[in-house]
């Protein structure tokens, strides 16, 4: 079984000032989980640096989640800081279209 928070290490990391919030959505530790998780990682950690945190819900664990974050595919990243929240459903292997919804508005 993959383990998303041990290899990407995302929720471990300390920083003093997060200006981007992201919450990934996923079920289970599959490999499509695994894709979209990472490709998000490096798409944030080459242009946000060390200002951002991305924390992951896995919606088999916590099925309360699914109705109360409207959630209706996954995997589902939202960027939850700064406002305006944006979603994203998908694996995020376009990282220029990723890059411009939630980096550039």
């Amino acid at each position: 079984m993959i383990n998303l928070r041990k290899i990407l290490d995302i929720n471990n990391r300390k920083r003093e000032k997060n200006e981007f919030t992201f919450e990934l959505y996923f079920a289970g530790d599959t490999p499509i989980s695994l894709k979209a998780a990472s490709n998000a990682k490096v798409i944030f950690d080459k242009y946000c640096k060390n200002n951002y945190a991305m924390h992951l819900f896995d919606i088999n664990k916590n099925t309360a989640l699914v109705e109360r974050e409207n959630i209706i595919a996954v995997p589902l990243l939202v960027r939850k800081n700064p406002l305006p929240e944006i979603r994203m459903i998908g694996d995020f292997s376009d990282m220029q279209k990723v890059k411009n919804e939630f980096l550039i508005r």
